[in-house]
């Protein structure tokens, strides 16, 4: 039932923007947040709701499906007051211009440092190396051909009855 929830959402924020005369408009939610970015007038905006910020304020949100939720009714509460023409849209959204190029820089970087231990130079010289050249033999039973002409085998097989 989460994808009928968010489909309900997903429509009726498109009824309020087409409410608010927004023509284009994007949006976007995750685990912790939601967006909704449109143009209004020549001026690009960006509306941003998270888990976060809700908590901030003593809400608790689960997810940003639920900030997505948060978001669409206040922006229905927001077409309520300007049909009732106590305000136009852009007296409210005045305040909310962003450069479309405009990302959020955070306020530090974390640097990870990763350091080598060398075991310094190697010395070879404690290694056997002739006994590294010599093979290895893997096997401890005879091949089939040695099997077969091993004397004892012949015997016991020429009286073998198949």
């Amino acid at each position: 039932m989460p994808n009928d929830e968010q489909s309900m959402y997903e429509r009726k924020l498109t009824d309020v923007m087409k409410r608010l005369k927004v023509q284009d408009f994007h949006f976007n939610w995750d685990r912790t947040s939601c967006y909704v970015e449109f143009d209004y007038n020549e001026n690009f905006y960006k509306l941003e709701h998270s888990v976060e910020k809700a908590k901030k304020k003593g809400i608790m949100l689960r997810n940003g499906l639920d900030c997505l939720v948060e978001l669409t009714q206040s922006l229905d509460d927001l077409c309520g007051i300007i049909d009732r023409g106590m305000l136009d849209f852009e007296t409210w959204i005045s305040g909310m211009k962003q450069s479309p190029s405009e990302t959020t820089v955070p306020e530090f970087q974390e640097e990870f440092e990763i350091k080598y231990k060398t075991v310094g130079r190697q010395n070879y010289t404690e290694y056997n190396t002739e006994e590294l050249n010599e093979p290895i033999s893997f096997g401890t039973e005879p091949s089939p051909n040695e099997f077969e002409q091993s004397p004892i085998n012949r015997r016991t097989l020429s009286r073998a009855r198949f």
